[in-house]
C-alpha cells in the first residue's frame, strides 16, 4: 500500500528505551570474542549457525527448498544498511525450506540493522514463504523477495520461530511496497511462531498473506504502519498481542493498530480471512495532532473472532480518523454485527467506533494481559 510518510520530530521526543546493538550488550553471546561471517545467496543444503559469531545478512539470503537453517539461542544476524549497499538484505524461507531459530528468553535471537546509529527502514526483515491456502491460489508471486507462495497443505510446517528480536526493518522497495518485520505468506500450521518482537521498523510489525499458521505472544513496538496486518484468507489463530506505536519516530498517515482485509477485489473471495485473536492490546500515539487513524480497522470481507481487546490512544484531527473500531465495507460490516467482537475497551479515542453494533464493552478487560502497559509475558524484551 502506498503511504505517505510524515516526521513526528517537533511533536514526539522518542525515548530510546533499549538497543540491541550496543557492542557492550553481550546477551547473545556467553564469550568475550566473537567473529564475523557473511551471508549471501542462496544456503542449499542444511546448516547451523554459532552463537559466537556475528552473521551480516548480505543482500537477500534465501533458504532454499528442502532445506533447514538452524539459528541457536543467542546468535546475532546483522542486515547489511551501509552506504555502499547496492540491494536491500534481508532474510527469505522459500516454499518448502525451514528455520530453525531457537531463541529463549534468557538469549533471544537479533536480527537487526548493521548501523552504529540504526533507523527505521535499514534492512527488510524476515519473510517466510509456504505452501499453505490463500485466496489467491498456488505459486503467488510475493509482494517483496519475488518469491512463490501458496498451496493446499494448511498443515505446511516452515520451522520455528521463537525468543526472536527483529528491529529496523521495513526497507523501501518501491512506492507501492515496503518490507515488514516479519512476513507470512501462505504459512502453515505445523510451523511454530511465539515470542516475537518487531522494533522500530518503517512498515508493519507482522503482516499475513493467507496460510493457517498460528502464534502466540506477539510484540509491535514502535513501527510506523500497521502492527498487525492480514489478507488473502489468513485463517490461524493468535493468543496474546501487544502493539505500541506511540514512540514510533515518524507514521504512516493510515497507520492501525490492527489492519485486516480478506481481498482488495473480491470481498467474498475464499477462504475468507478469520483469524482467532485473544488478549490484544493496541497503544496508539495519544495526540489530537497527529493522524492516528484506528485501532482496529476491519475491511473488505474480512471477519475474526477477537476477544479481551483493549484500545487506548488513537486520535486524530482528520474526519473520520481517530476510530477505536473502524468496520469498514458491507460484507464486514454485516459479519460483525451478527458476531460481535467481546470484552472490549476503548480508552481516549476520538469515537469509539463507526459501527455500534460490532462489538461488546466491558469493563474488567486486559489486552495482552495488563492494558497499556507492557505484560509480564514481554518481560524478556526489555521493554518498559
Amino acid at each position: 500500500m502506498k503511504k505517505i510518510i510524515l516526521s513526528l520530530a517537533t511533536i514526539l521526543s522518542f525515548n530510546f528505551l533499549f538497543s540491541c546493538t550496543n557492542n557492550d550488550d553481550d546477551s547473545y553471546n556467553d564469550t568475550e570474542e566473537t567473529t564475523e561471517e557473511v551471508l549471501s545467496g542462496t544456503i542449499s543444503a542444511n546448516r547451523t549457525l554459532d552463537a559466537n559469531t556475528v552473521y551480516t545478512i548480505k543482500g537477500g539470503v534465501y533458504v532454499d527448498k528442502g532445506v533447514t537453517l538452524t539459528i541457536p539461542a543467542g546468535t546475532r544476524l546483522e542486515g547489511y544498511a551501509e552506504d555502499d549497499a547496492v540491494e536491500t538484505s534481508f532474510l527469505a524461507v522459500k516454499q518448502g525450506g525451514k528455520i530453525q531459530a531457537n531463541g529463549t528468553a534468557a538469549k533471544p535471537i537479533v536480527m537487526t540493522s548493521s548501523r552504529a546509529n540504526p533507523a527505521a527502514g535499514n534492512w527488510g526483515g524476515l519473510v517466510i514463504c509456504g505452501n499453505s491456502i490463500t485466496n489467491l491460489g498456488k505459486n503467488v508471486q510475493a509482494e517483496v523477495t519475488g518469491l512463490t507462495y501458496g498451496g493446499t497443505d494448511s498443515s505446511d510446517n516452515s520451522g520455528t520461530y521463537t525468543y526472536i528480536r527483529i528491529e529496523y526493518a521495513g526497507a523501501l522497495i518501491n512506492d507501492e511496497a515496503e518490507f515488514n518485520g516479519m512476513t507470512f505468506y501462505a504459512v502453515g500450521s505445523g510451523t511454530t511462531v511465539n515470542n516475537i518482537l518487531t522494533y522500530q521498523g518503517s512498515d508493519d510489525g507482522f503482516e499475513w498473506f493467507g496460510g493457517t499458521v498460528n502464534a502466540q505472544n506477539l510484540i509491535s513496538y514502535g513501527n510506523q504502519d500497521d502492527s498487525f496486518d492480514w489478507t488473502e484468507g489468513w485463517t490461524g489463530s493468535v493468543t496474546n498481542m501487544y502493539a505500541n506505536q506511540s514512540t514510533a519516530t515518524a507514521f504512516s498517515s493510515d497507520s492501525r493498530g490492527i489492519e485486516a482485509d480478506n481481498n482488495t477485489g473480491t470481498p467474498n473471495l475464499e477462504p475468507i480471512s478469520n483469524p482467532t485473536l485473544k488478549n490484544v492490546s493496541l497503544i496508539g500515539r495519544n495526540s489530537s495532532v497527529v493522524t492516528s487513524e484506528a485501532g482496529v480497522m476491519l475491511r473488505r470481507g474480512t471477519r475474526a473472532t477477537i476477544d479481551n481487546l483493549y484500545i487506548e490512544g488513537f486520535k486524530s484531527t482528520i474526519e473520520g480518523s481517530g476510530l477505536g473500531i473502524n468496520f469498514n465495507g458491507n460484507e464486514s460490516q454485516a459479519y460483525f454485527t451478527a458476531n460481535p467482537l467481546t470484552n472490549v475497551k476503548i480508552v481516549n479515542v476520538t469515537k469509539d467506533s463507526n459501527l455500534t453494533a460490532g462489538y461488546l464493552l466491558a469493563e474488567n478487560v486486559t489486552g495482552a494481559g495488563s492494558g497499556a502497559s507492557i505484560p509480564t509475558w514481554a518481560s524478556w524484551t526489555g521493554l518498559k
